[in-house]
């Protein structure tokens, strides 16, 4: 797809259109990402239109680092579509929040922001192995 994108969303990931599910108002997009993990997206079907989006489309995924959940317990049954493992690989401790880079695999980075005392009750380190939790309706597309 070229030169990555220069937005303010920390996460910006690529992958190809596996499945597109079309409803009334809205289409679940399913996005085979380089690490192997299905991420869903949920945009409108005017959306999918206007950007022309079809089977095996290279698409950027993209979402706010602050739109990322993080737990510890990789078993934790959720609603939220997208729960992808990985292990920590770079933080950034502020006062007041703390900045996580979560290596799902394969060259592909999740960033989240959580606050401070999150990371000390979770007991989150360098290493540490951690599930990143975004919602569907939280990730937007480009092409």
């Amino acid at each position: 797809m070229g030169e990555t994108m220069k937005i303010s969303a920390r996460n910006q990931l690529t992958g190809k259109i596996d499945l597109i599910q079309k409803g009334k108002v809205n289409s679940e997009l399913y996005i085979k990402l380089n690490s192997g993990y299905t991420l869903v997206s949920v945009i409108t079907n005017e959306a999918v239109r206007d950007l022309d989006l079809k089977l095996d489309d290279e698409v950027v995924t993209f979402f706010k680092s602050s739109s990322v959940l993080v737990t510890t317990d990789i078993t934790l049954n959720i609603s939220a579509r997208n729960k992808f493992q990985g292990v920590v690989e770079n933080m950034a401790i502020g006062e007041v929040n703390a900045q996580l880079h979560i290596n799902i695999g394969n060259n592909d980075t999740i960033v989240a922001v959580i606050t401070a005392n999150s990371m000390k009750a979770l007991q989150i380190k360098m290493g540490s192995s951690v599930s990143a939790i975004i919602k569907a309706s939280d990730v937007m597309i480009a092409k």
